[in-house]
């Protein structure tokens, strides 16, 4: 079932109000540009993982000259799991209650209502720079694995460390931080691979099927410390570069450092496909993490759909939907007289204007 209801408080542009959502499984936000259709999505977003899908901080969040905001839900899974969900955020605190008990970090509400975003800035992990591309694969890895966070967190606090310790040319405390570097982003890196590889089962199969093209388009994971395994191999690759590193100030090698590439044959598919390709390439990754997020949690997902489609004719729109993964709820945002979506026995729509959403 997913949400039954929705309910926002100065939420962005968003007018105070409290949504039915019960019994649909598609829901159609038609409207204008700039009319609030995204922050919708975002305050959906929002009740799934306290944090926005457009990197806003809370403060963003809030409707100008308002303190604060709320957001809260009734929701449901398989008719079987219902539940509450309230997150306001006031004078910099956020409080956040499942159920009405009091959740302390966002990391715990990952498992509860999974959902995945399809959003124009997807782009940027495809075509942008590595930090983007790593931040995707992170993200997924985090549905599966919520100790994946802690794992991260844990590695960029040493690698901190371990760059001060550069800066400072402490060169007789190196050698600690670079032993807890190595254990603690070998599985990064680890995982990271595991990903790739299951990502790589059906990503060129979509690919294939949706562009019409028939060579393979593969994921290719390029860590920053090759192909080392061995916590002793990555070691002894760090010790070598040391002098480096030292004269640099930073570390120059490690799960941060980490790149993937969309491999066609021998070439970078990046470097000259278009970007019509290139926007078909990322909403197929999130198709593949929305299959990923299905699978390790025995939950299907919340979908969110954001004018993802504009950049592909009519064909490739209708190979992409039905491309969907089952999901348990999907929202999605048109311009007015676009027809490419299809209504069914479970669709509401919503017109969206000034922030008002109206049901027809």
């Amino acid at each position: 079932m997913g949400f039954t209801s929705v309910r926002s408080v100065n939420f962005r542009n968003l007018a105070d109000s409290r949504i039915d959502l019960e019994g649909a499984e598609k829901i159609f936000l038609v409207g204008l540009n700039g009319q609030g259709k995204t922050n919708f999505l975002e305050m959906i977003y929002y009740l799934c993982y306290a944090s926005s899908f457009r990197g806003k901080s809370e403060k963003e969040l809030s409707r100008h000259g308002s303190e604060g905001f709320f957001t809260g839900a009734r929701y449901s899974f398989n008719h079987q799991q219902f539940g509450t969900l309230g997150i306001s955020w006031k004078e910099g605190a956020r409080t956040t209650k499942l159920d009405d008990k009091l959740i302390r970090d966002r990391k715990d509400l990952i498992n509860n209502i999974p959902c995945v975003v399809f959003c124009h800035d997807d782009l940027s992990f495809v075509t942008g720079s590595p930090e983007r591309k790593r931040w995707f694969f992170d993200q997924t890895l985090s549905y599966q694995y919520p100790y994946y966070v802690d794992s991260l967190r844990k590695y960029k606090k040493i690698l901190l460390s371990r760059n001060k310790i550069l800066k400072e040319k402490k060169k007789d405390l190196l050698e600690i931080y670079t032993v807890q570097m190595v254990k603690a982003g070998r599985e990064i890196q680890t995982r990271r691979r595991e990903l790739t590889e299951l990502f790589n089962v059906h990503f060129g199969k979509y690919f294939r099927k949706i562009s019409g093209l028939k060579e393979d388009l593969v994921i290719t994971y390029q860590p920053s410390w090759r192909n080392l395994e061995e916590d002793k191999e990555i070691f002894d690759f760090l010790k070598s570069r040391e002098e480096k590193e030292i004269f640099r100030g930073s570390s120059l090698y490690g799960p941060h450092r980490d790149n993937f590439l969309f491999m066609q044959g021998n070439r970078n598919f990046t470097d000259y496909g278009s970007t019509g390709q290139m926007r078909l390439i990322s909403l197929i990754m999130r198709i593949a993490q929305a299959d990923f997020v299905s699978a390790s949690q025995e939950k299907k997902p919340i979908l969110l759909l954001d004018d993802v489609l504009l950049e592909l004719d009519r064909e490739k729109r209708k190979l992409f939907l039905d491309s969907l993964p089952p999901y348990e709820q999907a929202f999605f945002t048109f311009l007015p007289g676009d027809d490419t979506y299809k209504s069914g026995e479970k669709s509401v729509f919503f017109d969206m204007e000034e922030g008002v959403l109206t049901r027809r």
